[in-house]
């Protein structure tokens, strides 16, 4: 029986090791943009950051995502109110899913961790999209966009800012490696 289950194990081994071979991992390091929606426009004009993102193959068009940054919305300022920035580190994991080719779906859920005084950490949705073009060798540059809300309990309700959430448009340019 022992010997059974170790020859089977060794073929599901092999097969997932072949699958793989045709979709290895990748790593991808990127700079994000984010443009502000909503009543979060009252707060930033715009963000920027940059993240570290590793995709891992489940199957032919089907892969899991983890995703962390740096992000940094800079708050309004004028003479007669200044807010302060919101740095936040957003910590993601998803699905992405290749439509064809090149052009993928993908969908994230986390946290973003504030790295500010007065700021709680906060849950993380995106849907999103992308597109992956093709350099010399493997390599690859893939430019995505999505549509990114934390949202959170918010102590410090300001005029400005009612909402407990805060939603952007993302959109990272990165440059991906395969492993």
């Amino acid at each position: 029986m022992f010997k059974f289950k170790l020859a089977l194990v060794l073929f599901i081994l092999l097969i997932y090791s072949k699958s793989q071979a045709q979709n290895s991992p990748q790593i991808s390091v990127g700079a994000e943009l984010g443009l502000p929606s909503g009543n979060f426009t009252a707060l930033s004009g715009f963000g920027i950051g940059a993240s570290l993102k590793a995709d891992l193959p489940v199957s032919g068009n089907l892969a899991i995502t983890f995703n962390g940054g740096y992000m940094n919305f800079f708050g309004k300022r004028n003479q007669i109110m200044s807010i302060q920035d919101l740095t936040y580190v957003p910590l993601k994991a998803g699905l992405k899913y290749q439509l064809s080719e090149s052009f993928y779906a993908e969908g994230q859920l986390g946290a973003a961790l504030a790295l500010d005084n007065g700021q709680r950490t906060l849950f993380v949705w995106s849907p999103g999209i992308g597109n992956l073009f093709r350099l010399s060798g493997k390599n690859k540059l893939d430019l995505g966009i999505r549509y990114e809300v934390w949202t959170g309990k918010n102590d410090n309700l300001i005029i400005l800012n009612t909402s407990s959430s805060k939603g952007f448009v993302g959109i990272r340019f990165a440059y991906v490696f395969d492993l």
